[in-house]
């Protein structure tokens, strides 16, 4: 294989290799934002769904339909009042949060909510912010999500679902809470990216001369060869990492 084909491969290793600190660097900074929602497609659990608490008979842990897996939280209620509420790793006081789930079934009359509950750091109630569910027939999974900021004093939170004097019969799955991702080009992931990845560049740059520098006609190729593969690698694999890490953790 010629030096210049080994530097370009050579190029696209290391394309990944940045990827991967980029994503280790986010990681230990805490800038991969992922769902905080403990339980979040309801199936862990016994006799009640893990980290889920309900408020009686018309709060249903279901198997009769689900989005993912084989369960569900079911609210079954007919001008009566029931709740799902579940766990969520700790929040940051100022922050927004995303807050989303799915569900299907059938509102006949409102109040069916959707929200979140802020503790502060003793457990005391702080706040709560939901959204009303509309009337009529959800015949397949419709997400419903919302953005809100956590209040002062907010150090955990809890994720709601439930009725309030309604009359209906939902299912919710695959529950949500999460910082939301800056549109910024200059956020704080952006920004560091491009720096590892471009000190990652010139890094790589010294270990090739080192070893091709007297392999080649043109010493200059070496700084230049590879360099588009290098950064299309570089991205593909950071926000497939990114994806992954931020969706399964």
């Amino acid at each position: 294989m010629k030096p210049l084909t080994k530097i370009y491969w050579s190029r696209f290793a290391l394309g990944i290799i940045a990827a991967l600190l980029c994503v280790g660097y986010a990681f230990a900074t805490g800038l991969i934002y992922t769902n905080l929602v403990v339980n979040r497609s309801v199936e862990a659990g016994n006799a009640q769904p893990q980290d889920w608490f309900s408020s009686g008979a018309m709060a249903e842990w279901s198997t009769a339909y689900a989005r993912t897996g084989t369960r569900s939280l079911r609210i079954n209620v007919t001008d009566a009042s029931a709740e799902w509420m579940g766990d969520v790793k700790p929040v940051r006081e100022g922050y927004p949060y995303l807050v989303s789930g799915f569900f299907a079934g059938e509102i006949d009359r409102v109040q069916f909510v959707f929200g979140i509950r802020w503790f502060n750091d003793t457990g005391g109630l702080i706040g709560e912010n939901n959204v009303s569910m509309p009337a009529g027939n959800i015949q397949r999974w419709s997400q419903v999500s919302t953005t809100f900021n956590a209040p002062s004093g907010a150090q955990t939170c809890k994720i709601v679902f439930g009725a309030v004097n309604g009359t209906g019969d939902v299912y919710g799955d695959d529950f949500e809470v999460r910082q939301p991702e800056s549109t910024s080009w200059w956020s704080p992931k952006l920004l560091n990216g491009i720096s590892l990845a471009l000190v990652t560049y010139l890094v790589s740059y010294y270990i090739l001369k080192a070893k091709f520098v007297h392999q080649v006609e043109k010493p200059r190729k070496i700084l230049t060869t590879g360099i588009g593969i290098f950064f299309l690698s570089w991205i593909i694999f950071w926000v497939l990492f990114y994806t992954l890490l931020a969706t399964y953790l």
